[in-house]
């Protein structure tokens, strides 16, 4: 069964209701995978939530699970940060695949710039923002 650690992006395709998003949680709804995100991943989405969408906003993150920042994801993160290097990889992209790493979950994101450096370090998935591809 797929583990996900969904990136901020995959949260911001299912509100901007992007098709290629709408497969991964209609798995987790019928229980074919599991998924979660990052405590920063949340943070992300706040500073970005539009008056009268937090009531959608709350009811999707309660179907994920949350993983919070913790000592083992800070230093994954900063080891992350060592191997790709700090200019590539952002300290929240950092937290949020030490998250996924740390937790056995395959980190989903189009985001290709900024995490495809790490797919030689843990699993990484992309899928893309174009129906058509």
């Amino acid at each position: 069964m797929p583990a996900w650690m969904f990136d901020s992006v995959v949260l911001i395709d299912y509100y901007r209701n992007r098709p290629a998003v709408i497969p991964y949680f209609e798995m987790v709804l019928n229980q074919e995978a599991t998924a979660a995100f990052s405590t920063i991943t949340e943070l992300e989405l706040w500073q970005g939530i539009r008056p009268g969408e937090e009531e959608r906003h709350e009811a999707m993150l309660a179907l994920l699970e949350r993983v919070p920042l913790d000592g083992a994801i800070a230093r994954r993160a900063g080891q992350l940060r060592q191997q790709i290097g700090l200019r590539q990889l952002s300290l929240p992209d950092a937290a949020i695949a030490a998250s996924a790493d740390l937790t056995g979950r395959t980190l989903l994101t189009r985001n290709t710039r900024d995490f495809e450096p790490l797919r030689a370090l843990m699993d990484v998935e992309f899928y893309s923002g174009d129906p058509g591809r």
